[in-house]
């Protein structure tokens, strides 16, 4: 366990004055993400577009299919400028047959050419990602998405993650926050070699979970997890695959609980994974409720730079990142501490820079 100090005082007296540099960078925290967090009118255009892509599935697909949100815009998260990420699940007598037939693939192309009729732009389909999607932009309001076939992985992790937001206010506003600076400092282009907001927010859940006083509890503990709830899939053959996870109203609350102000919980979340996270034996698991050897989950991992556990695909190390990437992400993390102990505010560690690359 992380041993840092909460400010909780077991004799029900006042906790003492936070710093300075603390205070006001709870309070910048505080200020930012009520600005980044998405606007009514972005809710609208977002919940329009969704039902304008059903549509088009409706008027113009061969077969029954539904469109669903995951990521950010359904977890909470989202900004007025998120992509819109959206999964395509085909009707549940076709989906044994879609979930393993190749074609489903070769369906990202036929959509391709029906939502370039439809005057979506810049429509292109990524067959090199792990999971191949289909991009575009809607014409009308500018707004990327980025759309797959057949994929309920990320409905699930999805689900999962607004659990945790659900928990506890803080979470919302912490996730906010790093995702602004990660973004800000380069660090967050898996493209170029870095690491995936998805990857950020599972490091933070991990980080709170894994305190003297946790913030998180772990909603996929085995004790909390009633009999009856499913495995619900489909995930194909592997064994690999275990999404079930326990609804935070199934859960007393943590007591004593946790009273670490915003800014002792993000400068202890850089200070954790600048300095003090064993990136050579440990791993990121938010499964197991925070930090657990390597050995532990997956022997195959020794060699990666950063393991990072996807909590439902077990076999599946979401932080790519290599050797050299993860030095950069450390010095950001580092030169960040330093930067916010100085009391040099929230502004300073949120100017932008220019992506790191690692090929």
């Amino acid at each position: 366990m992380i041993t840092t100090s909460a400010a909780v005082m077991a004799n029900g007296t006042a906790p003492p004055p936070l710093p300075p540099h603390i205070q006001q960078l709870t309070e910048d925290m505080s200020s930012l993400a009520e600005v980044l967090a998405i606007t009514p009118e972005g809710k609208q255009l977002r919940d329009a577009l969704v039902a304008r892509v059903q549509g088009i599935l409706n008027t113009e697909w061969p077969k029954e299919a539904k469109v669903e949100c995951f990521g950010s815009y359904a977890s909470g998260l989202a900004t007025d400028s998120s992509d819109l990420d959206l999964v395509i699940l085909p009707a549940l007598q076709d989906q044994d047959q879609e979930m393993s037939a190749p074609g489903r693939y070769q369906d990202l192309f036929v959509l391709k050419t029906l939502f370039q009729r439809y005057s979506m732009k810049d429509v292109e389909v990524l067959q090199a990602a792990r999971v191949p999607i289909l991009k575009f932009s809607d014409q009308k309001t500018g707004i990327k998405v980025d759309l797959n076939y057949g994929q309920y992985a990320g409905l699930y992790n999805t689900r999962m993650i607004e659990s945790y937001v659900r928990i506890d206010e803080r979470v919302r506003t912490f996730l906010y926050v790093l995702k602004a600076f990660v973004k800000a400092r380069g660090i967050n282009s898996p493209e170029l070699g870095s690491l995936s907001s998805y990857c950020y927010t599972l490091m933070a859940i991990s980080y709170l979970q894994t305190l003297l006083l946790p913030v998180l509890p772990c909603l996929q503990d085995p004790h909390l997890i009633p009999h009856n709830v499913p495995n619900p899939g489909p995930f194909g053959g592997t064994q690999l695959v275990n999404v079930a996870f326990t609804d935070p109203s199934r859960i007393r609350p943590i007591v004593p609980r946790n009273s670490m102000s915003l800014g002792e919980l993000f400068l202890g979340f850089l200070e954790f994974y600048g300095s003090k996270f064993e990136y050579a034996t440990s791993c990121v698991s938010v499964r197991c409720g925070g930090v657990v050897t390597r050995d532990s989950v997956n022997p195959g991992w020794s060699r990666h730079a950063f393991v990072v556990e996807d909590p439902f695909i077990l076999d599946l190390n979401v932080a790519g990142a290599k050797e050299d990437m993860m030095k950069f992400i450390r010095h950001e993390f580092q030169a960040a501490v330093q930067a916010l102990r100085d009391g040099r505010g929230l502004e300073a560690i949120l100017t932008t820079k220019q992506p790191y690359k690692v090929v």
